[in-house]
């Protein structure tokens, strides 16, 4: 991928439908923690993270291309100045090999994270079954490291805590859902995501 860079969601973005359909050509890295900072619903009512020492949030990790930050910067206000582009130091955990640099479109066009590496894990177990001598790649854990610039939208101007706008709920739960599934932590989740987006209902589909 020409001109790409590293992109770290930690919002709606999550949510790997929508970012299909944002980024058409984005890539799925891994998760990532943003260290001395926490997440908010700002006053826009919108997710944005603030410094907070101590503190970190957890995302996911895009490879993306120029078109695609072009697109981004359009959803993000960039021009109206909802959100300022910022690169920052997180450190990523790179996803396990089924789902590790494979296309966006594609995870969703397979079912999802979660099909996904449901899939890869019975066809590790049908190899194993076969072949002792078999090792599964998705068995090994993912690698650890820094990655000093990091493409982030954040909002220096709507820093207040609220609530959230009632479409934007739903939209976060459901990236709330891909998230779990792709290692970010229940801790976090219920800490510092919860006291802002409420659970989704039982008619919430």
């Amino acid at each position: 991928m020409a001109s790409s860079r590293y992109y770290f969601a930690y919002g709606s973005n999550l949510h790997m439908e929508q970012m299909k359909r944002r980024c058409p050509n984005s890539r799925y890295v891994g998760r990532a923690e943003l260290p001395d900072h926490r997440w908010q619903i700002n006053d826009r009512g919108y997710a944005n993270i603030v410094a907070a020492q101590g503190h970190h949030v957890q995302g996911l990790v895009y490879d993306i291309d120029a078109a695609d930050e072009a697109k981004l910067d359009l959803c993000e206000g960039v021009a109206t100045s909802a959100y300022q582009k910022r690169h920052m130091p997180v450190q990523l955990h790179r996803a396990r090999g089924p789902l590790y640099r494979r296309p966006v479109s594609w995870i969703v066009a397979k079912g999802g994270p979660d099909a996904v590496c449901r899939a890869a894990a019975a066809a590790a177990a049908a190899a194993s079954a076969s072949t002792s001598a078999s090792a599964s790649v998705t068995a090994s854990p993912p690698r650890q490291l820094p990655v000093p610039d990091v493409l982030v939208y954040i909002s220096f101007d709507h820093v207040q805590d609220s609530a959230p706008r009632h479409e934007y709920v739903r939209r976060i739960n459901l990236g709330i859902a891909d998230a779990r599934i792709l290692g970010i932590d229940d801790d976090y989740i219920q800490k510092s995501i919860r006291p802002f987006i409420p659970e989704p209902s039982a008619g919430d589909g």
